[in-house]
């Protein structure tokens, strides 16, 4: 029944692809609209898993950005026939703020030319919450550590510059931290929120800040990269994501880092051919 299918928006992707790799692999019925059908706007989708946007390249093209992330789910919130929606958003909203509950307010300046990402993925979020549509979740994700075809992250950046080079020059100082959380972790974690009773709002993250220290110790000994800091290196320090929600709601247990960034290095190395 078409109830109980999942239909992955964006599957081309790096997030929804992976999601679409997963629920393969464990026998959901699994709907892969391509980019430019139109058929998903009418027809029945089941569960959706909303997974379309841009990430490193917003700046570049603020329009395509507001399109992606809050013009096609209006029309799909208005038009689609669907049982729930699970739309990806990100914890980049929580810039700023030592609060990262998904109750807290937030804040952003239309002023700073980097905020337009944060305002849009807000927009989606509040359509979903409003829309007047029942069954609407909405998932802030942490930085996904995972193979990717374009280096769209700090990782992949500096993974990328290390192959090029053999060296990787660290911008931030060593002390800086983010959030990361493994893409396994991720697809799991999305797919129990998406076919879940609960709604709202969920945190998927990893609760655990790393330090850029600690991802240069593991790519010298990993990959053999020289490391180095740039001069004036400035530092930030995003706070922790609370992650207490989806721990409490889904039993949710994410790998550390430590557990499994150097498995992905060799990943890396593989696909890489080094």
């Amino acid at each position: 029944m078409y109830e109980d299918a999942i239909t992955v928006l964006g599957s081309g992707g790096f997030i929804g692809s992976h999601l679409a790799r997963y629920l393969q692999h464990r026998g959901y019925c699994c709907n892969l609209p391509g980019r430019g059908d139109e058929s998903f706007y009418t027809r029945p989708l089941g569960h959706v898993i909303y997974a379309i946007g841009l990430t490193a390249d917003f700046r570049s093209r603020p329009l395509d950005t507001v399109e992606a992330h809050v013009c096609v789910l209006r029309r799909l919130i208005q038009t689609g026939n669907f049982t729930s929606l699970t739309y990806l958003s990100s914890t980049r909203v929580y810039a700023g703020l030592e609060n990262t509950a998904e109750t807290a307010s937030l804040l952003v300046n239309p002023n700073a030319p980097g905020d337009l990402y944060n305002i849009s993925k807000l927009m989606g979020e509040s359509l979903c919450l409003h829309g007047g549509k029942p069954n609407m979740k909405v998932a802030r994700l942490s930085n996904v550590v995972g193979l990717r075809p374009d280096p769209d992250i700090f990782i992949d950046q500096l993974l990328n510059e290390g192959c090029r080079t053999g060296k990787v020059t660290f911008r931030t100082s060593l002390t800086s931290r983010k959030d990361y959380l493994f893409i396994d972790d991720a697809v799991e974690l999305l797919t129990r929120i998406a076919l879940s009773s609960e709604t709202g709002i969920y945190n998927v993250a990893s609760g655990e800040g790393i330090e850029n220290g600690e991802i240069a110790h593991a790519m010298a000994k990993e990959m053999g990269f020289e490391i180095t800091v740039a001069p004036n290196a400035s530092t930030w320090d995003f706070s922790t994501i609370d992650i207490t929600k989806a721990q409490t709601c889904f039993q949710f247990s994410p790998r550390r880092f430590s557990d499994y960034f150097p498995a992905f290095l060799q990943s890396y190395r593989l696909k890489k051919g080094l």
